[in-house]
């Protein structure tokens, strides 16, 4: 019977494997001084710049209290600054933790509660929590400029962690997880499933607190390339086609979602790249093959992994003659990595059939943060290693090996899944419903629509008899304290009574049915009087296609299911409709058909400006932490 063993040669042997991220750093500055590190519409650095002003805001986190090991916490967005305080936090021998402002005060007082930073770095202005010390990262930028530029005589190794970064728990409670040097090492170095060179120009528009980033980052910063930064808090099709086209990107990351909409949308926007790895959820074969087609000299990169095991443990470079019937393998383990497909006693399972796909390697993280138990737990000793100290991780996805030793990914067996890259736990989620005030009991199941786009929906017994509307508004804002936004239901269902199974369980596949149904019973758009060739009715035509339902012209479209990647859809698809040009963030300041009609017809305009900006600013921290559009996340208003 054939093992389904699979061992790459661990790479963590080589001198490159040994070094930490300033070491590798600091020898592409003295190689390549004036070469362009990072590049923005605001303006670009050298490398040579880029290592004298973190070595000099290094120095200075060393005088606020920042030591080896110590965290600096990162409350800021995409730009030249912060990746600069990136690199001086390792530099000072600290340990960076990017959190997102979307998660709501509850959660990232509880990050902050766990990971006990020395110092909190800003972009704007103070966040409202308590705990730790926080400074804003441009004061702190001009403060430095007096410090030496030469860097500081720090004895760093690469075991030594890097960062943290909070995934979603079952609990509701985010976990931190904590990674290592040797792992961005392992991720970016003398890499087997894409090529990364002092040529390549890498689009960087991941959120700092996706793991995504870690590859945006230093996949070109640590081997002489070009990060291209897409600073915009709230992303369109038609920005990323801009910053792709302008600035010459070769290489991207998109996730599934992100790569669909701009294959279905501006595929002409993607002919420049050379290398397009897509991934964070399954593709779609269709998607694929219609990407290749168009892009014939773009190498296409199916990638998976959990941030535990950073970024990347499979990857599947797409072949042109196709990848056979089905689902697109996730591939092979990259180098650095171990994968074992075992079953539920931790043996390995023959070929062709399925099991968990444990991970070992240097990839690995350290654990979780403060959370021993729980790393004990999903960081297991590798019963099949002769080194004692060799580790699994437990992902908890299961897989199968096809016959050309490709590794298919299959499912999972609990109820976690992913939204557009984000992993979120649908039974946390339902835990916190269950123990709000307003609520007797509650059920969430995770919907899709017509696009494939995935939505969780939570279907609420009230306590008691609440108006309908306040007790939405009610549950929906505590549920933002606890959770980030693609964990907020898209909408909310009141039932007298939640249905059973046989077994007296929640029938949560009946919830699903009964919702699909109600969905079907009619597209359109109701109670406004548009005319055919209207405006209004274009886009009321374009809400009611992406939302496979009748819209009702005043609802605000959050509340019917729209998620943020919709909202960049339906933005590329009413300016290609109507011809007109205007910003995406017009339809997140006014989400609804009335409204945004309004806006454009300039009517009532300064009322709708004072109406919306609160609800417009919400929705822009939302979509500014839900990962812009590499990722657009799932988003409710």
């Amino acid at each position: 019977m054939a093992s389904t063993v699979i061992i790459q040669k661990e790479a963590d042997s080589g001198p490159v494997a040994q070094c930490t991220i300033p070491e590798i750093l600091a020898r592409i500055a003295r190689q390549s001084p004036e070469t362009i590190a990072v590049a923005s519409k605001r303006g670009q650095i050298s490398f040579a710049e880029f290592d004298c002003r973190s070595n000099q805001l290094a120095r200075l986190l060393v005088k606020r209290g920042v030591k080896v090991g110590a965290i600096v916490v990162l409350l800021s967005g995409r730009s030249i600054d912060t990746l600069i305080a990136m690199t001086a936090v390792l530099k000072a021998g600290g340990v960076y933790m990017p959190v997102d402002v979307g998660l709501g005060l509850e959660a990232i007082s509880s990050a902050i509660q766990d990971a006990q930073p020395v110092l909190a770095l800003t972009e704007h202005q103070s966040v409202p929590i308590e705990g730790v010390e926080q400074r804003r990262l441009s004061d702190e930028l001009e403060a430095c400029r007096h410090e030496p530029v030469d860097p500081l005589p720090l004895d760093l190794t690469s075991s030594l962690p890097a960062y943290v970064m909070f995934t979603s728990g079952s609990t509701g409670r985010p976990k931190g997880v904590v990674v290592p040097h040797r792992a961005v090492v392992r991720l970016v170095v003398d890499t087997d499933f894409m090529t990364l060179s002092p040529a390549t120009v890498m689009l960087h528009a991941a959120p700092l607190a996706f793991d995504a980033s870690t590859l945006e980052i230093w996949g070109p910063l640590l081997n002489g390339g070009q990060i291209v930064i897409v600073e915009d808090a709230v992303l369109s099709v038609d920005r990323i086609a801009e910053t792709l086209g302008g600035f010459s990107v070769n290489t991207a990351w998109l996730t599934a979602g992100l790569f669909h909409l701009m294959v279905d949308e501006r595929p002409e926007a993607l002919s420049g790249l050379t290398t397009l790895l897509a991934g964070g959820d399954v593709l779609s074969p269709a998607h694929v093959r219609r990407a290749m087609a168009l892009l014939p000299e773009c190498t296409i990169v199916n990638g998976y992994g959990p941030t535990e095991n950073t970024t990347f443990t499979c990857c599947y470079s797409i072949p042109r003659t196709g990848w056979g019937d089905g689902a697109v393998p996730i591939g092979f383990p990259i180098a650095g990595t171990s994968v074992h497909i075992l079953s539920e006693t931790l043996e390995p399972v023959p070929d062709g059939e399925e099991g968990q796909l444990c991970a070992g390697g240097i990839g690995l993280a350290l654990g979780y943060l403060n959370r021993p138990e729980l790393t004990a737990e999903k960081f297991v000793v590798d019963p099949l290693s002769d080194d004692p100290a060799a580790r699994l991780y437990l992902t908890g996805d299961y897989v199968r090996r096809r016959s050309d030793g490709a590794i298919e990914f299959r499912g999972r067996r609990d109820r976690q899944v992913k939204i557009n890259g984000v992993r979120i736990e649908l039974d946390g989620v339902e835990q916190a419903l269950r123990q709000d005030q307003a609520v007797a009991d509650a059920a969430v199941v995770l919907s899709s629509d017509r696009g494939d786009a995935k939505r969780i929906v939570a279907f609420l017994k009230p306590l008691s008899g609440d108006v309908v509307g306040d007790l939405e508004a009610g549950v929906i804002r505590r549920l933002k304290a606890q959770f980030p936004a693609q964990a907020i239901p898209s909408s909310i269902k009141i039932v007298d009574e939640l249905p059973l199974n046989k077994n007296g369980k929640i029938d949560r596949a009946k919830l699903l049915s009964d919702l699909i149904a109600a969905e079907q019973l009619g597209v359109g758009h109701e109670d406004e009087d548009f005319s055919g060739d209207s405006v209004g009715s274009v886009v009321a035509d374009i809400w009611s296609a992406l939302l496979g339902k009748s819209v009702d012209a005043r609802a605000n479209l959050f509340d019917l299911g729209a998620t943020s990647l919709q909202m960049i859809a339906a933005h590329e698809r009413i300016q290609a409709a109507t011809g007109l040009r205007f910003p995406v963030t017009d339809l997140f300041a006014h989400p609804s058909i009335s409204e945004f009609q309004a806006c454009l017809d300039g009517a009532s305009h300064r009322s709708l400006a004072i109406a919306g900006a609160a609800r417009g600013r919400r929705q822009r921290r939302a979509m500014n932490a839900a990962h812009g559009a590499i990722s657009v996340w799932s988003h409710h208003a």
